[in-house]
C-alpha cells in the first residue's frame, strides 16, 4: 500500500501542509492517515481504489486546517531611548530676539531699530543658508526683521509726505489805512 505512487504523493503533500502545525500533532496526523490508508487499501490496491479512498479522506489542506498551529514565541521589542530634542540654534535665537526688539522699538527709536533690524536680517539669512540651519527660528527672524525694515520705510515715507504744514512768517507789510 505505501509503495503506491498516489499514496506516496498524498502523504508527501500532507507532510508539507502540516509543516506549520504543532510537531507532535504533525506526526500523529501522518500516522493516523497512514493507518487509515493501510486498513482501507489492503496489500495491492488498484489505482482506482487508491483514488477513491484518497477522495474519501479529503484534501490535504482540509486535514492540515484541523490541526493546531505551531505555538509562536512572542517577539521581544527592544525599546530605544527617546531621541533627545534638538537644541535651538543660538544664532537663530539671537537673530529672532534682535528682530523682535527692533520691531518693538521702531516707533520709539527708529535710529536704533533700523540698524538692529539690518543686523538681525543678515544673521538670520546666514543661518537659513547653512545646510543645517533651515529652522523655523531662522525663518521667523528673517520675516520679522524684513517686516521691521519695510515698516520703517513706510513710516519714513509717511513722515516725508506729511511734511511741515506750519506757515512761515514772512515780511510784515503795513498798509496805510484810509481815513474817511
Amino acid at each position: 500500500m505505501s509503495e503506491h505512487p498516489l499514496v506516496q504523493a498524498y502523504l508527501a503533500d500532507l507532510d508539507r501542509a502540516l509543516a506549520g502545525s504543532d510537531p507532535r500533532e504533525h506526526q500523529d496526523t501522518l500516522e493516523a492517515v497512514r493507518e487509515h490508508l493501510e486498513e482501507a487499501l489492503g496489500e495491492s490496491p488498484s489505482s482506482d481504489e487508491v483514488r477513491a479512498v484518497l477522495a474519501g479522506l479529503g484534501s490535504v489542506d482540509a486535514i492540515a486546517a484541523g490541526t493546531t498551529p505551531v505555538a509562536t514565541v512572542p517577539t521581544v521589542t527592544v525599546l530605544q531611548p527617546a531621541p533627545t530634542p534638538a537644541r535651538p540654534d543660538p544664532g537663530s535665537v539671537v537673530a529672532l530676539v534682535a528682530s523682535v526688539v527692533a520691531l518693538l522699538s521702531l516707533v520709539l527709536s527708529p535710529f536704533v531699530a533700523i540698524p538692529l533690524a539690518l543686523v538681525a536680517l543678515v544673521v538670520a539669512v546666514v543661518r537659513v543658508r547653512r545646510p543645517a540651519g533651515r529652522t523655523t527660528l531662522a525663518w521667523s527672524a528673517v520675516v520679522v526683521s524684513g517686516t521691521t525694515l519695510v515698516l520703517s520705510g513706510l513710516l519714513a515715507l509717511l513722515l516725508l509726505a506729511a511734511g511741515d504744514t506750519t506757515p512761515e512768517p514772512g515780511p510784515v507789510h503795513s498798509e496805510p489805512v484810509a481815513e474817511r
